[in-house]
């Protein structure tokens, strides 16, 4: 596995070779630099080293033997081995981020509701990634990774808030690419729409332009946030610039305006949702336990399809400001989102969790023409750490320190790039923001098994061929896959880990009581996970039995007895 330092044809080094040959005894043969990464079909994991072809290893051994090879060279620093096309020359940087906005719930990622015609119509334009995933399904660590390039476990922001109410600190070692980008001259403007990205939070470093929801406001309307934007626009920002811009509606409260609000409600039956629906095994509802209600299933489809049509509209205007004054042909431009959401599915309402719904995200990249990067699909597993080094991997590479300094810390990859090669991506659930909340869960995602290892309740495994919408637990049945997952995953956190204590400790900051507050309102501290926001201790998910499917409860006080021995 190719870890991306400063893109610019290098070729391979010894460190990237090493791993593979302290486990293999040997070297990993050289791959065809012409090789498509965006081939449909499934890769598949290597043969073990020296056993012959006539009689290829089981796959469980064989993804034994290649995890343990990707988790020891995933933090190796490694040179991009291959050239990936002309590069840019101080192209403008456009990232749009949409909260809570779920991949199976765009119509460019195959959802039967038209609820995103201006994205699916850039999409055509686009490098779209069909199995993008965030690193936490949780709005400033998801964020955090993105522009640091690194798991939570390395940059240390694990929730949007410490324990106490206490905002995370920004560690010393750490750099923001905003911080990147006006080190090399950029104009940096960031406009965020929601409590937990505020500046306290530390963000918004680097930035010469920001804008955020007033001091008592927990969140603001797209259209309020593009109210700051497209004038900032219409000034003639200096070229090049890096433009943030964060859009909050698709999390809850679902509150679409008029004419969203109403647009998928029928009278009558719906029986593409009613399949829909049926397929993931969702119950009638659900109980958001920081709301003290039930969600009932139908009605928070709706309401939530509809806060995605009236995002995707103002989408539509940024994109519409961008092309009238020819900043969209100079720009490279990215749409994706921080994490999904659960909407009853695994019996769960919001995020925080790391079920495949609430951890897969779209990730659509735009390039200007100079860089030749044709629209296409690409199906290889990528992170939300790799959305940074992606894009600027079609950047000629900026004279600077912290230039530098980003690549050499960074655990992202380049996607894009001819070396790339697809490898398991890990997640966590969100921290401890109070000393009485559940534990931990953690997960890997690789091609063929998702794995939830969840201490204080169980570990999971699932077939993802076979079983997309995590519904049947093979942990105990397929040892092997279980094992070598296992196994892959303790190695991936026990690196991570060592990584972030290189930085130092991540310390808390000062937070003014009226952000606290603004960022309680959302359900946060107790918690938009759906844990109890009286603090009580309730592990976040009853692992399921084997072959059986989590089922909904009734009441959250059922699903406490459920846990009950």
């Amino acid at each position: 596995m190719l870890r991306l330092t400063p893109p610019g044809g290098f070729s391979s080094s010894s460190a990237c070779e090493a791993p593979f040959a302290r486990h293999f005894g040997r070297a990993p043969r050289p791959r065809a630099a012409t090789r498509p990464i965006y081939c449909a079909q499934r890769a598949s994991p290597p043969s073990a080293p020296g056993m012959p072809h006539s009689t290829p290893p089981s796959p469980a051994r064989r993804f034994v033997l290649w995890g343990v090879a990707c988790a020891t060279s995933l933090l190796v620093s490694c040179p991009s081995s291959g050239d990936s096309g002309p590069k840019l020359e101080r192209p403008n940087i456009v990232l749009v981020t949409i909260d809570t906005l779920r991949a199976d719930h765009l119509g460019c990622y195959g959802y039967f509701r038209d609820t995103t015609p201006h994205i699916d119509a850039i999409a055509k334009e686009s490098v779209v990634f069909d199995a993008a995933y965030a690193t936490m399904a949780t709005t400033l660590p998801s964020h955090a990774s993105m522009m640091t390039a690194r798991y939570p476990l390395e940059h240390g922001i694990l929730a949007n808030l410490m324990h106490g109410g206490k905002p995370f600190g920004w560690k010393q070692g750490m750099l923001s690419f905003a911080q990147v980008a006006k080190d090399a001259g950029y104009v940096t403007a960031g406009f965020v729409s929601s409590a937990p990205l505020k500046s306290q939070s530390g963000i918004g470093v680097g930035f010469d332009t920001w804008s955020e929801p007033a001091l008592e406001q927990s969140e603001r309307k797209a259209g309020q946030t593009l109210a700051e934007v497209l004038p900032w626009l219409e000034q003639a920002p200096r070229e090049p610039f890096f433009l943030w811009v964060h859009l909050f509606d698709p999390h809850w409260p679902h509150r679409a305006p008029p004419p969203f609000d109403t647009q998928f409600q029928k009278d009558g039956p719906d029986p593409e949702l009613e399949a829909w629906i049926a397929a993931r095994k969702i119950g009638e509802s659900a109980v958001r336990s920081n709301a003290k209600k039930t969600t009932e299933t139908r009605a928070a489809l709706n309401n939530y399809c509809a806060e995605v049509a009236y995002t995707d509209s103002q989408v539509g205007v940024l994109l519409d400001a961008l092309r009238a004054k020819g900043l969209l042909e100079r720009s490279i431009l990215t749409i994706t989102a921080d994490h999904g959401e659960g909407l009853n599915q695994h019996d769960w309402t919001a995020h925080g969790l790391v079920w495949e719904e609430q951890l897969r995200v779209p990730l659509i990249m735009r390039f200007p023409a100079a860089a030749r990067q044709a629209p296409r699909r690409i199906a290889s597993i990528v992170s939300l750490i790799d959305l940074m080094p992606t894009m600027l991997g079609r950047v000629e590479p900026w004279p600077t320190p912290s230039w530098k300094q980003f690549f050499a810390v960074a655990t992202g990859v380049d996607a894009l790039d001819p070396s790339f090669e697809e490898r398991p991506v890990y997640a966590q659930r969100t921290g401890r923001e109070m000393e009485r909340d559940p534990g931990e869960m953690f997960a890997l995602t690789t091609r063929d098994w998702k794995y939830i290892d969840e201490p204080e309740v169980g570990r999971m495994l699932f077939d993802r061929r076979k079983d997309p919408f995590e519904l049947e637990n093979l942990y105990q049945r397929e040892p092997q896959a279980a094992e070598g997952v296992q196994r892959l995953t303790l190695l991936m956190r026990e690196l991570q880990s060592k990584r972030g204590a290189a930085l130092g400790e991540a310390q808390a900051g000062a937070l003014d009581p009226k952000v606290l507050k603004a960022i309680r309102d959302l359900g946060y501290m107790g918690g938009d996970d759906g844990r109890n926001g009286e603090g009580g201790a309730r592990p976040p998910h009853e692992s399921p039995a084997e072959g059986v499917a989590p089922s909904p409860a009734s009441s959250e006080n059922e699903r406490d007895a459920q846990r009950k021995p």
